[in-house]
């Protein structure tokens, strides 16, 4: 019989040791943490509660002991109007991110102004903090992500952030959801400012063999270039210049 568990959070896994090398699935959710005025100006144009539409949202990191692959799980039920459009590209998630657990980096595939991109992202660059935190039964440490968001023009200014990322040191897989991996376990939580992602269903198992099929479509580019990349693809379709 194959050593197999299918584990939600409300469960806790002692018997298993970091000698293993851990195999599955993981199901997150993302929800906005701050009052719907301030999620964004969109909200306004629309009678539909934007809770209910990240209600609807799951997505899914897949994983073997070399590789993993993040997308979100396809609703064939959603409408995809610029509302919800707006919700599903809102604290990330939009496209498909594959992760080589021996690379330092995540390649992200996602489509802009009807090109294909493939997207180099390195990984977050972290300090583990010494808060710690329950996450179902397992206990989650902290880690702060710091870093500088470019300015999409020259009238606005470079902004700071910091997000903070609860991992479990129990979970020894370096992975999370969107590009948050290389942490010292399984990321749990992860807040944006305004969304948070949460994980709701493992799946974990040590002898099933996932399949993971890395995506090679797409213009090959740095996340650094990607927002002068495509500021110019729409300058060369007639959109006003920021110089």
């Amino acid at each position: 019989m194959k050593n197999k568990y299918c584990i939600y959070l409300l469960l806790v896994l002692p018997f298993l040791s970091v000698a293993q090398a851990l195999q599955g699935s993981v199901i997150y959710k993302k929800e906005p943490v701050a009052s719907e005025k301030h999620i964004g100006p969109i909200v306004f144009v629309s009678n539909k509660p934007i809770k209910s539409v990240y209600d609807a949202l799951r997505y899914e990191l897949k994983f073997n002991a070399k590789e993993a692959l993040f997308s979100m799980i396809d609703n064939m039920e959603r409408d995809d109007n610029r509302f919800n459009s707006y919700v599903f590209r809102s604290g990330g998630g939009n496209g498909t991110y594959y992760t080589s657990l021996d690379c330092n980096y995540s390649l992200r595939q996602v489509e802009y102004i009807g090109e294909l991109f493939l997207v180099k992202m390195d990984h977050p660059t972290f300090t583990i903090t010494n808060e710690t935190k329950i996450i179902g039964n397992y206990e989650c440490r902290q880690a702060i992500v710091t870093g500088i968001n470019k300015a999409p023009n020259k009238d606005l200014k470079d902004t700071q952030y910091a997000y903070s990322v609860w991992f479990t040191p129990d979970i020894p897989v370096a992975l999370g959801p969107i590009h948050f991996d290389g942490f010292p376990g399984l990321v749990l939580q992860v807040d944006l400012g305004p969304i948070r992602w949460t994980a709701t269903e493992l799946n974990l198992s040590t002898e099933d063999d996932i399949i993971i099929e890395k995506p090679v479509k797409g213009i090959p580019i740095a996340q650094k270039d990607l927002g002068s990349t495509t500021r110019k693809m729409l300058q060369a379709m007639g959109a006003p210049s920021d110089k």
